[in-house]
């Protein structure tokens, strides 16, 4: 009986003893990548060492967020982020370590580099789903910057790569200036193309939210009849343009992998609050406000990444 208590109170909240361990099991993930970081373990080890971290991760990552799960709103926002920020922390550390094996092993190096960039193509550590309004605008920055930095990841580590390749000696320098010449100027390209992408999808967003907000102040304001049916089509329009919006990837126009602007749950609830403010439209009734809330916080959230010629 006080073994099960040890873990789970009276009441069935989880108690410190979770935390406890989902602290060690970080603390030895970190610990275990600084030795692989300084020691440079080689070969068949680093790669088991880098799965005994992740393994760490993640189990600490489940041991610990019932704790965080009983506790207050602050404390739900950092254990949702906390596998964003984990990440975050593990991609350079990622990186150190192909460094450190570059001067010696600059094929194995590469390869590490061109996996990380893979792994966030393939989807990577995705944006939580909680908060996503209030984490809006730094869900955009994530996405392009995440996105540009595993791409000149990649490029490096295909670089090295090329450069085990078995090229004739007298060959070397040109094929090296020539590779290095068309792949740098490949990924300068597209990295200027995310940016100006973010960009435009931002300034796209706050226009359109804007849109929808005066449509919908509008419709409080009329009298009612043709003019009310007039107005609330106007605000159903309004609503479709945003709403191709919200379908578009952040930093890439493939479907198959990137960051959505907004999960499809927040989408859906944000479609059915304007649909009930349109119905409704009284400045006074709940949906309306809801509605007018959240759309001010995407408005805000895109204020510092406008680019109207992008």
């Amino acid at each position: 009986m006080r073994t099960v208590l040890a873990w789970r109170s009276v009441s069935g909240r989880p108690t410190d003893l979770r935390l406890g361990f989902g602290g060690a099991a970080v603390a030895a993930a970190a610990g275990l990548s600084a030795v692989s970081i300084t020691d440079k373990i080689q070969h068949g080890a680093f790669a088991a060492t880098g799965c005994v971290v992740v393994l760490l991760l993640l189990g600490g990552y489940k041991v610990a967020k019932p704790w965080f799960v009983a506790r207050s709103e602050s404390c739900h926002r950092a254990i949702t982020f906390a596998p964003m920020v984990a990440y975050l922390v593990v991609l350079p550390a990622y990186v150190a370590a192909a460094v450190s094996l570059a001067p010696e092993q600059r094929l194995l190096g590469g390869m590490f580099l061109i996996s990380m960039w893979v792994f966030h193509v393939g989807g990577g550590v995705g944006e939580p789903a909680e908060f996503p309004l209030d984490r809006l605008a730094g869900r955009l920055a994530r996405a392009a910057g995440l996105r540009v930095f595993t791409m000149c990841c990649g490029t490096l580590g295909l670089v090295w790569v090329i450069q085990e390749l078995p090229v004739e000696p007298r060959y070397e320098p040109a094929v090296f200036a020539a590779t290095t010449f068309t792949v740098g100027l490949a990924l300068l390209g597209a990295s200027l193309r995310v940016f100006a992408r973010v960009r435009k999808l931002s300034t796209d967003l706050r226009r359109h939210a804007q849109s929808m907000i005066r449509s919908l102040e509008e419709l409080s304001f009329a009298e009612g009849g043709a003019e009310r049916r007039q107005l609330q089509a106007a605000a159903r329009r309004a609503w479709d343009e945003l709403d191709l919006v919200f379908g578009n990837k952040v930093e890439t126009g493939f479907h198959l992998y990137g960051t959505f602007v907004l999960p499809g749950e927040t989408t859906g609830s944000l479609e059915a609050a304007v649909s009930a403010a349109i119905t409704d439209p009284r400045a006074e009734a709940p949906a309306y406000r809801t509605a007018v809330e959240q759309l001010r916080t995407i408005r805000a959230a895109c204020r510092m990444k406008n680019d109207t010629l992008a």
